[in-house]
């Protein structure tokens, strides 16, 4: 239930962040009309999800290349939003001064705003969507489902918090808070589409650049932290204090006066929820790191030995589907490899290193194996398939209850580790 909520919840709070950033641009700047823009394109993107959804689960797509595609074009729409509020915050005192403060949208910017939300909202609503949806009605996979869907309530209650209580902050420090939100969402997307794109081979990407890419798109919930922690910032930079009004408004009339206070009791609410929803995101996220941190601290592998030119392994040792990993000296290089019982009691093997990353092996989190260098999720009836950070093949078969790797099949597999 927790990883679930975790998932779901990172899935949907930058998202969440991004429209709570946007809506309170467009009020401060005095550009509200655009607001229908934003709903439109929120709205177009929940839809789009739940059928993008129902068609990745029936039809056979690269969904590393797609989602690859669709984070590097919302890092491209996010550093188009920092440079337009960029201009825009630039002339706003202007604007401010002399009145104008309803601008009707053009069709070119109502259009790039729409495509901007929709792409935010899309890119991760067809995960969450497909996570949903992959929920049965056992005890377990409900209480999956239940956590999925708080994860998904807090992360629109972020953003709702944010909006509601960002909006009595000072414009220059709005501005710039906000925008340093942006690009550190944009520099994760352009990252992340990196990675997926290489996993899905679109890009040459090797242990070279992976090098590079891997352990940044590995650590990514630094990312999600810094984004809530600067949203925190922003609406705590003004202070709660909501007390009485200042002295220049004692010549108010009384109900001037309450709505005064009303608006600023309304103020200090928002930005306690915003301040106490984003301290359970920061530590839920954190905890999960922290647990994942330790679940890449492998044991060492179990040694193995050539007999009669094989290596024999019991299935039986496999009972427990979890992954086991293996070394076996060959020719003098030492050869991982790993062994798994899937969801249909089939063993499957690889060795334990991928072409992208190299050798830094694998550790498994909950159904599916994890690249130890780059994240990756290895969904375990592909191991030893070709393509993305999947362990690298080699040749086996099972008789009876015995996993049989032969001398000649570690001998190729050895050129990986030497």
């Amino acid at each position: 239930m927790f990883q679930s909520f975790v998932i779901t919840l990172r899935e949907g709070v930058e998202a969440a962040l991004i429209i709570g950033i946007v809506l309170g641009h467009l009020k401060r700047s005095g550009r509200e009309p655009w607001r229908r823009t934003v709903y439109a394109g929120l709205a177009a993107a929940l839809l789009a999800s739940i059928v993008g959804a129902f068609l990745l689960s029936r039809i056979e797509v690269n969904q590393e290349a797609l989602e690859g595609w669709l984070m590097l074009a919302g890092a491209l729409f996010v550093t188009s939003m920092v440079v337009w509020m960029w201009r825009t915050g630039k002339r706003l005192k202007q604007e401010i001064e002399t009145k104008l403060t309803r601008l009707a949208p053009s069709r070119a910017g109502a259009v790039g705003l729409f495509v901007f939300v929709f792409l935010m909202v899309f890119r991760e609503g067809v995960e969450t969507m497909l996570f949903l949806a992959a929920v049965s009605l056992r005890t377990r996979e409900i209480l999956n489902f239940i956590g999925g869907l708080l994860g998904l309530a807090v992360a629109i209650g972020l953003g709702i918090a944010f909006f509601k209580g960002s909006l009595k902050v000072n414009l220059r420090r709005f501005f710039a808070v906000t925008t340093l939100v942006l690009l550190v969402v944009a520099a994760q997307l352009l990252v992340s589409g990196l990675h997926e794109l290489s996993e899905a081979r679109v890009l040459p990407s090797g242990p070279r650049e992976m090098a590079v890419i891997g352990p940044i798109v590995n650590h990514d919930a630094l990312f999600f932290i810094t984004v809530v922690a600067l949203a925190l910032f922003l609406v705590a930079a003004q202070g709660f204090r909501a007390s009485e009004p200042a002295a220049e408004t004692v010549s108010m009339s009384a109900p001037a006066r309450r709505k005064l206070l009303a608006e600023r009791r309304r103020a200090q609410f928002w930005k306690m929820a915003g301040l106490t929803v984003g301290v359970v995101a920061i530590i839920s996220i954190s905890a999960e790191f922290v647990y994942s941190r330790s679940a890449q601290t492998l044991s060492p592998a179990e040694p193995v030995f050539l007999e009669g030119g094989e290596v024999r392994i019991p299935v039986s040792q496999l009972g427990d589907r979890k992954l086991h990993r293996y070394v076996v000296q060959v020719g003098g290089v030492s050869v991982r490899f790993v062994a798994i019982l899937d969801g249909s009691n089939t063993v499957r093997a690889g060795l334990d290193a991928c072409l992208i990353c190299g050798t830094q092996g694998y550790y498994q989190d909950g159904p599916n194996v994890i690249c130890r260098h780059c994240a990756a999720a290895v969904y375990v009836p592909t191991i030893g398939m070709a393509g993305g950070c999947n362990p690298i093949h080699i040749d086996y078969h099972v008789e009876g209850e015995t996993l049989i790797l032969t001398e000649g099949a570690l001998a190729q597999g050895a050129e990986h580790f030497r």
